[in-house]
């Protein structure tokens, strides 16, 4: 079987150690073979006839190669493809894209395609920077080295209409109960109820405030998100009056942007708060690119932080898929997740760990489910679930902080929440979620993972989704 008079499917292949390795689901109204063999001729050398001005060299340099398929139906299946690194231009993640996830997208034959996960060669992530900080950097700015204790973080609600002066006050109560950590929202620029610079210039003095008033280092991400100039001279403005942080809508804003923001900013030794909002609307339906591919893209780009969803809170992903979300982004070796369409991936010792943010629907009620699910190297991130509280901001911040100091020391907070009133009173609006079930869960999956991986193979994506 061939496409345009080739044959890009080579079942012998072993993918070299600079391959790159692309874990594709496919269906369509042809075999899954001659899928296999479009999506790999579409996206290297070929094209849907054959060539006169092909040759030997070009052919066998720099094609793709499916070297295994494992079909669901006769139309239906997952395709691994190989890259050779030569395919790829140096430090140009849009040609990657261009390349690997692009036009395969309109092939007629296709009626669903994902780009389930993509493994990067360390060769290639040596083009590029990877975290100025990270982890380690950012814990160090805080100060929590040593306790290796979450950090509390809050978005001030409501996330518009506030003025600048308003809310700084709001950070200042977040920061005053506990909180390490203040961002703008995604959708909190430039806006004439609260300019971006009278909105900066309270902050820093509340941040001035805080650290006079009880010795602290507290972060605030200004988010710089709009036209390239403008972001530049943000950060430009940001770094002039000393502050180590921004934010950036990195997906919507688009690589090439944010590749330029990432350079400036670790000249400039700033951290970047990446908030991944507009990702979902390719990642949800019949086609679509994984969450997991992009997140490797912004940890070789060089953001510090990153969300990557609760497992339990109110926005999408289930616990096991969160999880994996989370060790991309924060651990150095991943073995393949094949039920999670996740494959292996190795990290370059330069391409450091990126701080994971659990946010989305977080209150103190399920602080011990998220950390039994995320571990200590995160922000929890609370909106509602501060500002919410029964008496305000500042009690809402001391609550979330209690339930973490809880979660730490291994108390269950029901318990902790008899001797801490704030704790108590958040768990009465909001209820507790017992870390049981998330528990059991990854205890299931150590248990059944070779299960989990042959019934994968044998169903194919609607197997694979039931584990997102």
């Amino acid at each position: 079987m061939a496409y345009g008079g080739y044959t890009y499917i080579d079942k012998k292949y072993v993918p070299a150690k600079d391959d790159f390795v692309v874990l594709v689901w496919a269906s369509g109204t042809v075999p899954v073979e001659e899928i296999a063999e479009a999506l790999a001729a579409e996206s290297s050398v070929g094209t849907w006839t054959k060539l006169k001005t092909m040759n030997e060299k070009v052919f066998q340099k720099l094609k793709a190669r499916v070297f295994k398929i494992a079909k669901t139906t006769a139309k239906s299946g997952l395709i691994w493809i190989a890259y050779p690194l030569e395919h790829f231009d140096v430090k140009n993640i849009i040609q990657f894209q261009a390349s690997v996830l692009g036009n395969v997208f309109g092939l007629k034959e296709l009626t669903s395609m994902r780009i389930l996960d993509i493994e990067f060669p360390e060769k290639y992530q040596k083009q590029f920077p990877g975290p100025f900080g990270g982890i380690k950097g950012i814990r160090r700015y805080v100060g929590t080295e040593k306790s290796g204790r979450p950090h509390l973080g809050t978005i001030v609600k409501p996330k518009v209409g506030l003025t600048p002066r308003e809310f700084a006050a709001v950070a200042y109560e977040a920061y005053m109960g506990g909180c390490d950590f203040v961002k703008d929202d995604e959708n909190l620029t430039d806006q004439r109820f609260c300019p971006f610079r009278a909105r900066f210039e309270e902050m820093m003095e509340v941040i001035d405030r805080v650290r006079s008033e009880t010795g602290r280092k507290v972060l605030y991400a200004p988010n710089i998100s709009d036209r390239y100039e403008r972001m530049m001279e943000r950060l430009d403005y940001i770094h002039f009056h000393g502050a180590p942080m921004v934010m950036v809508d990195v997906f919507v804003v688009g690589y090439s942007a944010l590749q330029e923001i990432t350079g400036e900013a670790r000249g400039k030794r700033t951290f970047i708060h990446a908030h991944r909002a507009g990702y979902a609307a390719e990642s949800r339906g019949e086609f679509g690119i994984t969450f997991a591919v992009h997140e490797k893209f912004y940890r070789m780009l060089g953001v510090d932080q990153l969300h990557v969803g609760t497992g339990v809170g109110k926005m999408e992903g289930s616990p096991l898929y969160i999880k994996r979300l989370r060790d991309i982004v924060a651990l150095q070796k991943l073995n393949e997740k094949l039920y999670l369409g996740s494959l292996a991936q190795e990290w370059d010792a330069k391409i450091k760990p990126v701080m994971p943010v659990a946010s989305g629907g977080v209150g103190p009620g399920i602080v011990d489910a998220m950390l039994a699910l995320h571990g200590k190297d995160v922000v929890v991130q609370a909106g509602g679930g501060i500002h919410g509280h029964p008496r305000g901001t500042r009690a809402g911040a001391k609550a979330m902080r209690q339930a973490i100091d809880a979660a730490v020391k291994g108390i269950p907070a029901p318990k902790y929440a008899k001797t801490h009133r704030e704790l108590a009173e958040a768990l009465k609006k909001w209820k507790y979620m017992p870390p049981n079930t998330v528990k059991k869960l990854l205890a299931q999956e150590r248990k059944r993972a070779k299960t989990l991986r042959k019934r994968a193979l044998s169903k194919g994506i609607k197997e694979i989704e039931k584990h997102w």
